[in-house]
């Protein structure tokens, strides 16, 4: 015998269980997503910190830019560039010295 009330539980029962199933896939995709959120927040975090030195950097290397062009615009005579050159030659006569004794 053919029983309306049967057939009617059945087909809820399964519509119940085809929804946990797309709930169940659901959380799995939500939770997926929740560490992919964590790992690029991490990466993130890390460019910044990047940037932020690079920045830092790139001021640094402003600033002795900039005390360059001032040293160089101080008119320093060419004597005075010959002097120093003859010191720097000096000491790199007086490491070259050093290396060769600690070589021996």
């Amino acid at each position: 015998m053919y029983n309306f009330f049967d057939k009617t539980v059945n087909k809820y029962e399964e519509l119940i269980k085809a929804f946990e199933s797309k709930l169940r896939i659901l959380i799995s995709e939500y939770k997926s997503l929740q560490e992919e959120k964590l790992e690029m927040g991490i990466k993130l975090a890390q460019k910044q910190n990047d940037l932020i030195e690079a920045h830092h950097k790139f001021q640094e290397l402003q600033k002795n830019y900039d005390h360059l062009l001032i040293a160089r615009n101080m008119g320093v005579s060419e004597s005075e560039k010959a002097e120093s050159k003859k010191r720097i030659d000096k000491l790199v006569r007086e490491v070259d010295n050093c290396l060769a004794l600690l070589d021996e």
